[in-house]
């Protein structure tokens, strides 16, 4: 069983001797807004998809304008995912390129961003 205490950057142990996350002011928000966006990506997901097979039944659309949406869907979805699992692990706001901080106003315009502006090109 683990003391209580701080266990590493954005760790602590809890008197039950369990370790539970402690996020900071801006993680917190931030974290809200990228679940929620996962959830109505999630939604947009399924319709995107229902809609294409419905599409392709009638043959009145191109079903490639389909795919295109759908994989922008996913790709987002998984940039989520990935910064939702680096706010767990005490990495986010950090750049995966370089290591240095990214930019609030990054993070506040791209909140799944894993890279600075500068590494981003």
């Amino acid at each position: 069983r683990l003391s209580a205490g701080i266990v590493g950057r954005g760790w602590h142990v809890g008197s039950e001797g369990r370790v539970i996350k402690v996020y900071s002011r801006s993680e917190l928000p931030r974290q809200y807004q990228l679940l929620d966006e996962r959830d109505r990506l999630r939604g947009s997901l399924e319709d995107l998809r229902d809609a294409a097979i419905n599409r392709e039944n009638y043959k009145a659309h191109d079903v490639t304008d389909d795919e295109a949406a759908i994989h922008v869907t996913e790709a987002r979805l998984a940039a989520i995912d990935a910064a939702l699992d680096r706010i767990e692990t005490g990495e986010y706001g950090r750049c995966l390129a370089c290591g240095s901080a990214i930019a609030e106003a990054r993070l506040e315009a791209l909140s799944a961003t894993a890279v600075c502006r500068g590494c981003a090109g």
